[in-house]
């Protein structure tokens, strides 16, 4: 039987905190957001702001001294370095592809559900975008399918181009629908959309 990809979705962001495993469990850090029932990690709001591959001031004169690793117990990135410091810290290595920052599926899918995240292929790994990136052209194609937060073209099997996209997501549908049924809002929220989900479906 098929089941509609907007149900399962449903299904998965009926709480917001699924979006975040084991790491946000053991580490209590988070950044309370609106009226105090939504909630993200500190980490990952630093992550999804922070600027990496940049020198790193502490180690300016060191050969490669690009923060390229994010400790998510401190919050803020490293080069190489500043490792021995942290070296009993939770650390997750930032790659670069296409010019843009992202994280590899199987590093990604232990701290976040980067479950209908658009990925891609590099040097035989997958990797997802951590932000938005910017649009170049506009697709014209009827049949082409779209990010449903910054309309970046994503295969249809997707909906977010990156996680930066899910997490802005997920928010503003629990923010705005609070008082509904989640399962019910986002369900709408999405057959609504430019996109009809139900046509989607996982054997």
């Amino acid at each position: 039987m098929a089941i509609s990809m907007s149900f399962i979705y449903a299904r998965q962001t009926k709480n917001l905190k699924f979006l975040f495993l084991d790491y946000t469990k053991k580490n209590n850090k988070t950044k309370m957001v609106g009226n105090g029932s939504i909630s993200i990690p500190k980490w990952l709001e630093v992550l999804l702001s922070e600027k990496f591959f940049n020198a790193c001031l502490v180690h300016e004169l060191e050969r490669k001294n690009e923060e390229n690793v994010f400790c998510l117990d401190c919050c803020f990135s490293l080069c190489l370095h500043c490792l021995p410091s942290h070296h009993c810290h939770k650390l997750l290595q930032i790659r670069r592809y296409v010019y843009q920052d992202v994280l590899r599926l199987k590093e990604a899918d232990k701290l976040l559900d980067c479950s209908f995240v658009q990925s891609y292929t590099t040097n035989s790994a997958k990797v997802v975008f951590l932000n938005q990136r910017p649009i170049t052209r506009q697709f014209k194609n009827s049949l082409n399918y779209t990010c449903i937060v910054c309309d970046r073209s994503i295969q249809r099997s997707n909906l977010f181009c990156s996680i930066s996209c899910k997490v802005q997501h997920m928010m503003h549908a629990t923010s705005q629908f609070s008082r509904k049924d989640p399962l019910e809002t986002i369900a709408l929220d999405f057959v609504g959309g430019k996109r009809k989900l139900e046509e989607t479906t996982v054997q």
